[in-house]
C-alpha cells in the first residue's frame, strides 16, 4: 500500500493494455523510481481482457495497488504521461502516477527500462517450461525466432503488413540458404502456426492450452517470449509490441526483422549472436551456424 511520509512512483495500466504496454510502463517507472529514491508501486488490472497478475509471470518484489486507490489518489496526484515533462512541476509531490501504454522518456543516465526487465527472472513454472522446451528442441542449435500475429484482435496495420504469406516466403528463403536452420515459432492462432509448420521444415513450437490473454495463455506467452529472445535472429510482424518486447529482453545483440525492415537489419546483414542461457537472453555470444 501507499504510506504517509514515503515517496512513490505508481505505474498505471488500463484493463485493455497488453503485455508489452504494461511492461514498458512498469519497468520504466521502476528505473525512474530507482534513480529518484522512490518506491515503485503499480496498478495491474486483472480480468477478462488480461488474466494474470504480474507476480504470476515474473518474480517482482514490488507490490501492486488497487485501481480504486489509484483513482482516489488522482484527486491530489493526477495521472501523468510518458514524456516526463512534468517532473519539475511535480518534483516535490510524494506520489507520481504515470498512466500510459508507451515507453517513458527517461532522463539521460536513467534506464533503459529493458535493463530492469532483464534483471527480473520469470516465475519458476515459466523458467522450467523455457528450460525444458529449449533442452528438448533447441539446445546447441542457433535458431531463428518467429512471431506471428494473425488473431482478429491484432491491429489492422499489423495484419495488412505481415500476412502469413509473407512469413512463408521469408522462412522458405532462409531455409533454402541454410538447410539446417531451425525456427522457433510463436503464433497467436493455431491455424497460422499449423499452416507455417506444414510448409516450412525445421519449425518447432509449444503445445498450448490457454485461451487468448487468459492466465494460462499468458504463462505460455511469456514462455514464448524467452524462447524468442534466446534466438539468433527474430522475424516478426510489423507494428506489434510483443516481438519488440522479446528484442528488448535480449538487448541490442538480437536483431528484429519485419516486412518493413531495411536490408541492413535483415538476417544476412552481419554477425549473429545467441544466448547460452535461455532464461537470461541478454547474456549473448557469437552464433555459429
Amino acid at each position: 500500500m501507499v504510506r504517509r511520509g514515503r515517496r512513490y512512483v505508481i505505474a498505471v495500466s488500463r484493463p485493455h493494455h497488453g503485455l508489452g504496454n504494461r511492461m514498458r510502463v512498469v519497468f520504466g517507472a521502476r528505473a525512474l523510481a530507482r534513480s529518484t529514491g522512490r518506491e515503485l508501486r503499480y496498478v495491474w488490472p486483472v480480468g477478462r481482457p488480461f488474466g494474470a497478475r504480474l507476480d504470476e509471470l515474473w518474480q517482482v518484489p514490488e507490490r501492486p495497488v488497487p485501481s480504486a486507490l489509484s483513482h482516489a489518489l488522482r484527486l491530489r496526484f493526477p495521472y501523468r504521461g510518458e514524456r516526463l515533462d512534468w517532473l519539475a512541476e511535480a518534483g516535490t509531490d510524494p506520489v507520481w502516477q504515470i498512466r500510459t501504454a508507451h515507453a517513458l522518456h527517461l532522463p539521460e543516465g536513467v534506464g533503459p527500462w529493458e535493463r530492469e526487465l532483464q534483471q527480473v527472472p520469470p516465475v519458476p513454472a515459466i523458467e522450467d517450461a523455457v528450460r525444458g522446451f529449449h533442452a528438448e528442441h533447441l539446445d546447441g542449435h542457433p535458431y531463428v525466432g518467429v512471431m506471428v500475429r494473425a488473431h482478429a484482435v491484432s491491429h489492422q496495420e499489423t495484419l495488412r503488413a505481415s500476412p502469413v504469406e509473407w512469413y512463408l516466403e521469408r522462412l522458405t528463403a532462409l531455409r533454402r540458404e541454410h538447410p539446417d536452420l531451425r525456427f522457433f515459432l510463436s503464433s497467436d492462432t493455431i491455424e497460422a502456426a499449423e499452416r507455417i509448420s506444414a510448409a516450412v521444415p525445421g519449425c518447432v513450437r509449444l503445445t498450448k492450452s490457454g485461451g487468448y490473454n487468459t492466465r494460462q495463455g499468458l504463462h505460455e506467452a511469456v514462455t514464448d517470449l524467452y524462447l524468442l529472445a534466446g534466438s539468433c535472429h527474430l522475424v516478426g510482424p510489423h507494428y506489434s509490441s510483443f516481438p519488440e518486447l522479446a528484442q528488448r529482453l535480449a538487448g541490442p545483440g538480437l536483431r528484429l526483422e519485419t516486412s518493413r525492415t531495411p536490408e541492413e537489419a535483415r538476417f544476412e546483414a552481419g554477425p549473429l549472436t545467441t544466448a547460452p542461457d535461455c532464461t537470461r537472453p541478454h547474456l549473448r555470444e557469437p552464433a555459429r551456424l
